[in-house]
């Protein structure tokens, strides 16, 4: 397990007191989180990637879409990618599953390949929404 995993799994034993906690992370990491009460995920992946390997959560929202970056002018690899990237189904998908975990869920983790970038927005999201901490 790496130092990463670690500290993240060290979280999830001890929640905030300030509220739900967020934390994304690459899919190595996620798939390497044991499933702990209190904890949901949110697992994002690429169109052409097989589903990750999680545990059974009890609160588990999969998604796939791709990871279309860009700054400043859109590159042709970037817009390829544009068909397959995140909807406003998507997002609306998330707000509710979001909005409709019971209070016992102390912790949402949201993983993508990378862990830096889809899920990254994500978890920006949800603590500029409702305050998570992040």
């Amino acid at each position: 397990m790496n130092t990463r995993v670690k500290d993240v799994v060290a979280k999830l034993y001890r929640p905030s007191a300030q509220g739900r906690q967020v934390f994304a992370l690459s899919r190595g990491d996620a798939e390497r989180i044991p499933l702990i009460d209190g904890v949901a995920m949110i697992s994002i992946t690429a169109p052409e990637k097989h589903p990750a390997q999680l545990p059974e959560y009890k609160y588990l929202l999969r998604l796939s879409f791709a990871d279309v970056d860009f700054l400043g002018e859109l590159s042709a690899r970037a817009a390829q990618k544009l068909p397959a990237a995140m909807t406003e189904d998507d997002a609306e998908d998330i707000l509710r599953f979001a909005q409709a975990l019971p209070d016992t869920v102390h912790t949402l983790l949201v993983h993508c390949e990378g862990g830096f970038s889809r899920s990254a927005g994500v978890v920006t999201a949800l603590r500029d929404l409702y305050g998570y901490v992040a």
